[in-house]
């Protein structure tokens, strides 16, 4: 079966949806699309295995608020209840959170392929905006316990 014809086809569809003409994998069986400006989603085909692999760089992970992050991000992956099917993982080179999903190829319906690629980015853009609100939130607790252990340095502690 040639999986890149059956991919670009899908593509194609897609292409239509989105208003996007020229639609398709490159020679290295890769293709990106940008939503909203702010929503990189990466399409790369494995010839060997038929797996079309989508995925999306979401967020760095940062250093406040990490343990907080990663606990969220394991349940969201326990049976993919909160992640609808696709899963996280970070790309530790980047430190870097990452969404990821499988399609097999043949796909049965390119319109149910557009509905899962339309899940999969309402997903990535509500884990940005999830991620976005712990870091404010751990970057306020951080320096409110700074300014909390500056001033006990300077004046003492006042617990009693």
């Amino acid at each position: 079966m040639d999986y890149k014809k059956e991919v670009n086809n899908l593509l194609i569809g897609l292409g239509k949806v989105l208003d996007l003409s020229s639609l398709a994998l490159d020679e290295n069986n890769h293709c990106l699309i940008l939503f909203d400006d702010k929503i990189v989603l990466n399409l790369e085909l494995n010839e060997a295995t038929g797996a079309l692999i989508v995925y999306s760089y979401i967020s760095i992970v940062p250093f406040a608020g990490k343990e907080l992050i990663l606990e969220f991000l394991l349940e969201a992956n326990f049976f993919w209840k909160i992640s609808h099917g696709a899963t996280f993982a970070i790309d530790k080179q980047t430190q870097t959170l990452v969404l990821q999903q499988s399609f097999f190829v043949p796909l049965i319906q390119s319109d149910s392929f557009q509905d899962e690629l339309g899940i999969f980015v309402d997903v990535v853009e509500a884990w940005m905006k999830r991620i976005d609100d712990i870091c404010n939130e751990a970057e306020m607790l951080l320096e409110e316990d700074l300014r909390t252990k500056k001033t006990e340095k300077k004046y003492g502690s006042w617990k009693y």
